[in-house]
């Protein structure tokens, strides 16, 4: 592979990932085989790639060379956590800041999602889970992503951080306009920062009025934050709250609705679930691993970096490639296959160092009582007609995904 051309200078692309090789517009979404298949051809032959498209960017495919990228921020800075165009929406916080500034925050925020807080919160998802299953167990199906994939990640954010239950409802309005604008960022965004920022300022006035313990709250843990000896602003914790919903929401959700479509389609898996639903927390690792909900996050070099031969220029944009590395044969055996006891399971759907996903603990929680919850409640499901991707550039998710459904006696409604 020759080495690269001067700053400035034309580069030819390796790959696009808006068209095939043959420049055709690609189809089939994230997990198409055309996708996949190309996710390989780049690890084995370019696996530091530019791509022509927004503008022009690098993404890393390899495993080792993602981790490695996550966990030096200050080669790989944080900052447009998004490759394609996505307008600017404020500091979202902590995923734009950078040490030492994320440490203060994450640290401060690392504690409601802690295991305890996680266990006080599970009897409530899986009332939730219940509630919203129950009209399409009687119903013998119906379409999963309006009626539970969507609606639960919203209710457990809402009791997450203390809002009314009908803040879940608002949200789920504006995500369905998400759905409807495609997840075009240059649509989407101003939506995000500007209807949840307007709402979550209602929240922070209303907690400044009648304040709750900061321990148990998260608006009120970060109004009583301080750094450097200042109290924050109202405008940091309203990004703080708006990162929270805008990046807690549509990834757990679809994610959920991929591990019940890997169920729906695989009824070999699902029956060895229901045999042993102890495995049910590692099925859900490898649903995450093989159906990665955010493909891809952004970086951007601090300087030059040399890898694999390719230079890659300061203040030049980088992909770290979260779902072409979790399919690495270097890393994962029977990479494409859906081994659902696989242990130990590196995946990086949640990212890796110090940007790992907060709200991990969370989506765990969501995925795995929501596939208890169904499991338990039938004997079967299956697709009954085709699922809907997601078309966005974004996520990687589903629109539509309609089941046909046999409970298991006896269900209590």
């Amino acid at each position: 592979m020759t080495h690269d051309s001067a700053p400035n200078e034309k580069r030819a692309a390796d790959w696009s990932p808006e068209q095939d090789r043959g420049g055709n517009a690609r189809g089939g979404g994230s997990r198409s085989p055309q996708r996949l298949a190309e996710y390989d051809r780049l690890r084995r032959e370019c696996p530091v790639a530019w791509a022509d498209d927004h503008s022009g960017y690098w993404t890393l495919t390899r495993f080792a060379d993602v981790t490695e990228a996550a966990r030096q921020p200050g080669t790989f800075e944080s900052g447009q956590f998004f490759i394609v165009a996505f307008p600017e929406g404020g500091r979202q916080i902590p995923i734009t800041l950078n040490p030492p500034e994320h440490t203060v925050f994450r640290r401060m925020l690392n504690r409601y999602f802690a295991k305890e807080r996680m266990e006080r919160l599970e009897p409530v998802v899986r009332s939730y889970a219940r509630e919203h299953l129950a009209p399409i167990l009687r119903a013998g199906g119906g379409d999963v992503v309006p009626s539970l994939c969507q609606v639960l990640p919203a209710r457990t954010l809402a009791a997450l951080m203390n809002l009314p239950d009908a803040a879940s409802r608002d949200l789920m309005a504006q995500m369905a306009s998400f759905e409807e604008m495609g997840w075009d960022p240059e649509k989407v965004a101003p939506v995000i920062f500007g209807v949840f920022a307007s709402y979550i300022a209602q929240v922070v006035a209303q907690r400044r009025q009648e304040p709750l313990d900061p321990d148990l709250d998260l608006l009120s843990g970060a109004m009583a934050m301080e750094v450097d000896g200042a109290p924050l602003s109202d405008e940091t914790v309203i990004g703080i709250g708006t990162q929270i919903i805008a990046a807690g929401h549509a990834t757990s959700a679809d994610a959920l609705g991929a591990a019940v479509y890997r169920l729906a389609t695989n009824p070999d898996i699902q029956m060895r679930l229901r045999r042993q639903p102890e495995l049910i927390p590692t099925a859900v690792e490898e649903f995450l691993r093989l159906e990665t909900p955010l493909p891809e996050l952004g970086r951007r070099a601090t300087e030059d970096i040399e890898m694999h031969g390719r230079t890659i220029r300061a203040g030049e944009l980088v992909a770290l490639n979260y779902a072409a590395a979790n399919r690495d044969p270097d890393v994962f055996e029977h990479p494409d296959s859906c081994v659902i006891d696989r242990s130990p399971n590196r995946h990086l759907s949640f990212g890796s160092g110090m940007h790992k996903c907060l709200g991990a603990p969370l989506a765990r929680l969501e995925l795995r009582v929501a596939l208890e919850e169904l499991l338990a409640a039938t004997t079967d499901i299956r697709l009954d007609g085709a699922a809907e991707e997601s078309t966005g550039l974004i996520l990687s998710g589903f629109t539509s995904l309609p089941l046909r459904t046999q409970v298991a006696p006896p269900v209590q409604f």
